[in-house]
């Protein structure tokens, strides 16, 4: 390298490390941040060896020096004086009637820096170029955004890095909204640390508001940011900015990060007391009230606002909150946008990774689905004539058995909701138990340890139905403690510890939620996820569906889970079905929502003579959906207690209106007699308003202790065949331009390499997220189990080799699908024993040492075992007297293992 090569390169990093980006010119674009233009065109066709940009405008120049040119000579000097007044016209300047104010002068060990808008300055020693914010600064330019250093790809994903740049970008453009759409697990919050520290840092920006979905997730949120280095010096976040999560009323003076959930922040803007638990978590309409004339932050008190889960919280009446902070610019971060979330950022989505990506990249790994059918759950069934139930009165908890009078049907809808029938929750456990060992974790074969039983989460329907699936789970798994198996829900304690305890304690094995744990917590270890409810909405479903998402370092796993191998996949049972039906994006409210009025308030306002034409309309209809879900023995009772039935008073009410029979209301004061007398069966027995608040809140009829049958129980086999349809159809038309492909097809002998097989894996995960090795094999062993040979080893699994054998299956080149690295001490005694080949025990023993290499990475020559282990390439050039001698033998041995031919 000559010495002006070796200076650039010196100055090249100097840059870098100051937050500038050095490009070529054809490498330039105006929306970079700080750039370093090498070789920059200037007046008279010369040439600047770096030109420097900020926000698109021309700031200064560098001129470099070989280390043993003197930089501060008045002929270097009067160079890089020379450029500062050569700025071309066509393009744009920071002070375009002036000289670029900027100089830089430098050789590999100097610099010199001159500001050529401070009057009666020179060139002055400086030890270090300066970082965008300072040059910034120095010149008082007038751009929020022109302090940002260029982001180091360094320590970020590769969709994290795309995130900020494209938001700067987008900030930068002027745009005031900006949509993240990135995977569960890919770090939304790591991303938004980032975002929030280049705003703070860098620009103007003083104050985040970072809102998130629930309070345990603020407390998470807390804890990422303080762990978050990715600061200037290495500093965590929290030691250079104030980070406080809102836990009262009063936001400390210095905080520059806030963290809360949507509605504990209304709460404050309305002068209300907080308190610091998760009863504010949830969107519930009916809490929000009147917006305050007079908030208690002013407009302007948040410069940036970061949603997370931006696709719940942004509509309907919570949305005025997010209005009244009009001049924040919003960032939103979500895995799953709705078609309003996109329009609410004025469609600007400035990163859209998705799970297929996140998958491909290996950010996270993909779900296996285990299919569980019972009778029970696919069709319902019947509560028989005398069959005695437990009955739960929910409106005021009463619990008593009962025998049942006549024979009953339920649908699979009622249950678990007003039936529950525990012989269908038992069946549904056992037979997971019995799957577990024998059908999921059989590659390797995991050891069948219940005690570490893989961590499952199961989602129940509701607080009910987890108790029910935690008190038969423990039968099941014939636990007496109250560790191995319990409940995370809001009734359940601590969520946050129940939560830690799950993620890294070894006797946590079971949880049971409802949707606490359906969004945003990180559980590494989780390898089951279990859907013992349907879920009709597509986001939510994906929500839930990625928690099992995560991946996870194999030692990492094994202090969780000891008998396990490592994560490549995740497993999916579906107990209801969850799986097989199209979802719904459930477009939300836009704008201010009705108030929904219960029952019991109702009651309350029609008894004290409310009786306006929309109230009247509402109880009417309550009565009517009342009326037709009751029995008929409720039916009397209620008839008995108001002398009058629930759908006589519905239709004596619908009438009215239709023969337009009744005065107009005005308010409660006036007589409105005709309205009164509709209503006065219910507003004067009151034992007839409390049993309609019974029957409203319906009854829980549990069996005892009830009967289900076990329809199937497996894998997908249509999952399988349309993805081995699909590889199968992959193979056959891309044979002819990927290497590996074409010279497994022809099959004459040519050498595959670990370069061509991982070229090959690559391809694949790019064309299809489901085309990895490990669910390929799975899917052609669901298909033809006595045609698949499963793995028994860890290392066997892993062989690269596995996917000459795929595709050699998928060509039906072979019958059998199994893999090369079992048999491949068998052949190596065969390839070694053969009478004619003359081979010392030395030989034997150095080819011997490299056969598992080959069994699993395919050919490989002297060049290749260099890399890995030079002392082993050594031994095998002295042992077989030179290189190309023992590249043969390789190559011998490599053919008979790949091929089961003789080279």
């Amino acid at each position: 390298m000559l010495p002006e090569e070796k200076a650039r390169v010196i100055i090249d990093r100097m840059f870098e490390e100051a937050g500038w980006k050095v490009v070529d010119r054809s490498g330039y674009a105006p929306n970079m941040t700080a750039v370093a233009i090498r070789e920059g065109l200037m007046k008279g066709n010369r040439e600047a060896d770096y030109f420097l940009f900020l926000n698109g405008k021309a700031v200064g120049i560098l001129e470099a020096k070989r280390v043993e040119t003197d930089i501060n000579s008045d002929v270097v000097k009067e160079q890089a004086a020379l450029y500062t007044r050569s700025c071309p016209s066509w393009c744009q300047a920071w002070f375009p009637k002036e000289p670029l104010p900027i100089a830089y002068v430098a050789n590999s060990k100097e610099i010199m820096f001159y500001n050529t808008r401070k009057s009666n300055s020179d060139f002055e020693y400086c030890n270090k170029i300066h970082r965008p914010k300072e040059i910034a600064r120095m010149l008082g330019l007038q751009d929020d955004y022109v302090g940002l250093p260029t982001l180091n790809p360094k320590g970020l994903r590769d969709c994290q890095y795309e995130a900020i740049t494209e938001l700067e970008k987008s900030f930068r453009a002027g745009e005031s909204r900006a949509l993240m759409v990135l995977a569960t697990g890919a770090g939304k919050t790591y991303t938004a640390c980032l975002a929030s520290y280049r705003m703070l840092a860098f620009t103007p920006m003083r104050r985040v508001l970072f809102l998130v979905d629930r309070n345990n997730l603020g407390k998470q949120a807390e804890n990422e940011f303080g762990t978050f280095r990715l600061t200037e010096n290495g500093d965590p976040f929290n030691t250079i900015f104030a980070v406080n999560r809102l836990k009262s009323a009063k936001i400390p003076s210095d905080s520059n990060v806030v963290i809360s959930t949507i509605q504990r922040l209304f709460s404050l803007l309305k002068g209300e007391e907080i308190e610091d638990d998760d009863a504010d978590d949830g969107y519930d309409e009916d809490c929000i009230g009147e917006f305050p004339e007079n908030p208690s932050l002013p407009s302007d008190f948040f410069d940036m606002i970061i949603i997370d889960e931006c696709h719940r919280s942004i509509y309907g009446n919570w949305r005025r909150v997010l209005d009244y902070f009009s001049k924040a610019k919003l960032i939103g971060l979500t895995a799953t946008p709705v078609p309003e979330t996109k329009a609410f950022f004025n469609g600007n989505i400035i990163v859209n990774y998705t799970l297929e990506k996140s998958i491909v990249d290996g950010v996270n790994v993909d779900a296996r689905v285990y299919r569980i059918k019972t009778e029970v759950t696919e069709n319902g069934g019947a509560i028989l004539e005398n069959e005695k139930v437990k009955k739960v009165t929910r409106y005021t908890g009463k619990v008593e058995d009962v025998c049942n009078k006549e024979t009953k049907n339920y649908t699979r809808e009622e249950l678990n909701r007003s039936i529950i029938n525990p012989a269908q929750i038992k069946l549904i456990l056992e037979t997971y138990r019995d799957a577990v060992y024998k059908e999921m974790f059989t590659e390797p074969q995991r050891e069948p340890n219940m005690d570490y039983l893989p961590k499952t989460l199961i989602f129940a329907l509701n607080e009910n139905h987890a108790t029910n699936i935690v008190r038969i789970a423990k039968e099941v798994f014939k636990r007496e403690d109250d560790r191995f198996v319990q409940k995370i829900t809001y009734s359940a304690g601590d969520s946050n510890e129940l939560i830690r305890q799950f993620r890294n304690e070894k006797d946590f094995r079971i949880a049971v939620t409802c949707t606490l744990v359906a969004t945003g917590t990180d559980i590494k270890p989780l390898e089951v996820v279990m859907f013992m409810r349907d879920v009709a909405s597509e986001p939510l479903y994906i929500q839930m569906k990625g928690r099992g998402v995560r991946t996870i370092g194999d030692e990492q796993l094994r202090n969780v889970t000891p008998n396990a191998y490592s994560k490549d996949c995740f497993f999916l049972v579906d107990a209801v079905g969850v799986t097989e039906h199209e979802k719904t994006i459930v477009s939300p409210s836009d704008g201010a929502v009705t108030k929904i009025v219960s029952l019991k308030e109702l009651l309350e306002k029609i008894t004290h003579g409310n009786v306006s034409d929309d109230y009247l309309r509402l109880l009417a209809s309550r009565l009517s959906r009342i009326s037709k879900k009751c029995e008929e023995n409720d039916r009397e009772k209620f008839v008995s207690l108001a002398h009058q039935s629930m759908m006589e008073i519905a239709s004596d009410i619908f009438k009215a209106f239709e023969d337009n029979l009744l005065p107009e209301y005005d308010n409660v004061n006036e007589p409105n007699t005709e309205r009164k007398a509709l209503v006065r069966n219910i507003a004067n027995h009151p034992e007839a308003r409390d049993f309609l608040l019974i029957l409203n809140a319906g009854f829980i009829e549990t069996l005892m202790p009830g009967e289900d049958t076990l329809i199937s129980k497996g894998f997908s086999q249509e999952e399988a065949q349309s993805t081995t349809a699909a590889f199968e159809d992959y193979c056959k038309n891309h044979k002819d331009e990927i290497e590996a492909l074409r010279i497994i097809y022809n099959n004459q002998g040519e050498p595959l390499t670990y370069s061509m097989l991982k070229d090959l894996e690559n391809k694949l995960k790019l064309a299809n997220s489901k085309f990895n090795t490990s669910l390929l094999w799975n899917s052609y062993a669901i298909i033809n189990s006595h045609r698949v040979k499963h793995s028994s080893t860890i290392e066997e699994k892993e062989a690269l080799t596995n996917i000459i054998q795929l595709v050699r299956y998928a060509f039906h080149q072979i019958e059998q699908l199994e893999s090369l690295y079992p048999s491949a001490k068998q052949y190596f005694n065969l390839w070694h024993g053969q009478v004619w080949r003359s081979i010392t025990a030395e030989q034997i023993e150095l080819m011997r040492q490299v056969l598992n290499y080959i069994a699993s990475n395919g050919y490989c020559t002297i060049t290749d075992i260099k890399e890995n282990d030079k002392t082993q390439a050594a031994q095998l050039i002295r042992a077989f007297g030179n290189k190309d001698t023992a590249n043969e033998a390789l190559s011998s041995l490599s053919q008979f293992i790949i091929y089961r031919k003789i080279a």
